[in-house]
């Protein structure tokens, strides 16, 4: 057996022109010895003679972008599968047989390489992924857009939305954020990529406004009595928090007057907040709805 050491793919190509076709009787006999008595140098003679016709097989799915040198090997791996299969007796050519397995491990490798989202293993989208292009060359469609992929899906007897997401993946490549930009190595696609996190200034600056927001709230706390700051932790800083009749009943009061309280204490805080400095209040305009944003432990 013949195996793909070459350097070069086209030293490769010109290796096996060296080998010879067979005729159907000589053909017969060597694949006869192979079967029945595993003679290593039948073998050798029959995939010689056919690694032409991996080549040519290949040579049809170079359009997918693929190192053709890589389909080659897959397709003789396909070869290697028919011969295991292949029964002389039929009355077919091995050449004949060998088709359909090459073609079939070429297809395999190409739609699981495509992409690094793994594709749909349905028969349908297999046969619309190597359909496509050929169908769109016989319609003379340069690309499918909404207008047409109804045309195509009706020929294809898939959806339009398969025929539309299809396209999309022939049409864009995936490719590394590694992959340099034109032929500045220096540069990559991942150094233009939009950084979507805030930058530093900005958590800095959050993080100051929140720990001033909880120092003017704990100072505008203290403006209330001992009754008020029970009331008001209670009824709008504990989470979960009471309600005015459990609050009531532990501070021995209605729960009317847990409301009137509660009232009273919240004015006595926004009162306080509007007094804070006002150039400082202007650097954090969110300051007068902080009380209802921040929760602390009372």
């Amino acid at each position: 057996m013949v195996l793909f050491k070459e350097e070069s793919l086209s030293s490769y190509m010109a290796g096996i022109r060296k080998f010879p076709m067979l005729d159907a009787d000589e053909e017969f006999e060597l694949v006869s010895q192979w079967k029945q008595k595993g003679n290593r140098k039948a073998l050798h003679k029959i995939i010689s003679s056919h690694l032409r016709l991996v080549l040519k097989i290949a040579s049809g799915y170079s359009g997918y972008g693929l190192s053709k040198a890589d389909l080659v090997a897959e397709g003789n791996v396909g070869m290697m599968h028919a011969l295991q299969h292949f029964d002389p007796t039929i009355g077919y050519r091995f050449s004949t047989y060998a088709v359909w397995w090459i073609k079939a491990k070429i297809q395999e490798f190409i739609y699981n390489s495509w992409s690094v989202v793994k594709p749909s293993t349905s028969k349908s989208h297999r046969k619309l992924f190597f359909g496509l292009r050929k169908l769109k060359h016989l319609l003379g469609l340069e690309t499918v857009t909404e207008k047409n992929a109804g045309i195509v899906a009706e020929k294809m007897h898939v959806s339009e939305k398969d025929v539309l997401t299809l396209e999309t993946r022939l049409t864009h490549r995936d490719f590394s954020a590694n992959t340099a930009v034109g032929n500045n190595e220096r540069s990559s696609w991942q150094d233009f990529l939009a950084d979507s996190a805030e930058s530093q200034e900005v958590k800095l600056f959050e993080k100051q406004e929140i720990e001033y927001r909880k120092k003017v709230l704990h100072d505008a706390l203290n403006t209330l009595s001992k009754k008020e700051y029970d009331v008001v932790c209670s009824c709008r800083l504990r989470t979960p928090p009471k309600t005015l009749r459990e609050i009531g009943r532990e501070m021995n009061m209605s729960g009317e007057r847990v409301r009137q309280i509660d009232r009273d204490a919240f004015l006595k805080i926004q009162k306080y907040v509007k007094n804070v400095e006002w150039n400082t209040a202007k650097s954090y305009p969110k300051l007068a709805s902080f009380f209802v944003n921040i929760s602390i432990s009372c």
